[in-house]
């Protein structure tokens, strides 16, 4: 049985069992207020402290016990919202944990070596019975966002909620995502993301739509949603924006993959 030391964050409902005794089941705590308080402690505007959460790195850690702990036939108990935040923060949370484990770094594609997807599959989630192809081998990041996010919850908003600790990886919110605000904290996060002119552009002079990359690697899942990239933009951009993007000649900006640390930490 888990050690409910561990469960602060955590909820305990009496389970009756063949021999009447009372045991107790522990909860998965869907109001994630572990996650929460690391979040709303630590992000600073686009950029997160993580030599804060470093400091109080506990928190986290019993945050993620927490998560490991959950098997297939609870969640399957679950909401389809509970699920979607679920696997959203076991996404956020678990980078923060591979970029403290190796902090400092001025970019989380130096973890592991050289090679572009190295560190997305990094097998070191110990959820082993969550695998999306059945595997008996813990999940990577890439297993959490392409084998459960995106074809299990076919939203794309998730590009706008994940974060990959990179500068121009759409801001990490300064909350963690729970299912009863779910539906508003991700039309939130893509409308952040579409406004923010680090990320997307709208230089009407030249009649440039500057999109970040990941509308083009992610193409697929926008067309899905919106039956174009375009048409995806403008359910989020200003209502006067929408002829222009209609119209405007897309290009990609380069993505920048530096760490998003806040400047003090940057040395």
């Amino acid at each position: 049985m888990l050690d409910l030391v561990l469960a602060a964050a955590l909820a305990s409902t009496p389970v009756a069992t063949p021999d009447t005794h009372i045991l107790y089941r522990v909860l998965f705590d869907h109001s994630h207020a572990l996650l929460d308080e690391v979040l709303s402690t630590h992000v600073q505007g686009d950029r997160l402290d993580y030599e804060g959460v470093l400091g109080e790195r506990e928190k986290l850690d019993r945050y993620l016990t927490a998560m490991h702990a959950v098997t297939p036939e609870e969640i399957e108990d679950w909401t389809s919202d509970q699920r979607f935040a679920f696997w959203i923060n076991a996404y956020n949370a678990h980078v923060i944990q591979i970029v403290l484990d190796n902090y400092p770094l001025r970019s989380i594609k130096d973890i592991g070596g050289m090679l572009f997807n190295k560190v997305w599959d990094k097998e070191f989630i110990p959820m082993r019975a969550h695998h999306p192809d059945g595997k008996n081998d813990d999940l990577s990041l890439n297993d959490i966002e392409h084998g459960i996010l995106r074809p299990q919850f076919e939203d794309a908003r998730v590009h706008a909620a994940i974060n990959c600790a990179s500068y121009s990886c759409p801001p990490l919110l300064d909350a963690a995502f729970v299912a009863d605000r779910l539906d508003e904290q991700l039309d939130a996060q893509m409308r952040a993301f579409v406004m923010d002119e680090l990320r997307v552009r709208f230089d009407e002079k030249k009649g440039v739509l500057y999109l970040s990359k990941i509308f083009d690697w992610f193409e697929d899942d926008f067309e899905r949603d919106a039956g174009s990239v375009r048409e995806y933009v403008i359910r989020y951009a200003p209502t006067e924006k929408a002829a222009f993007i209609r119209d405007a000649r897309i290009r990609h900006l380069d993505y920048d993959w530096s760490l998003n640390d806040v400047e003090e930490n940057r040395g």
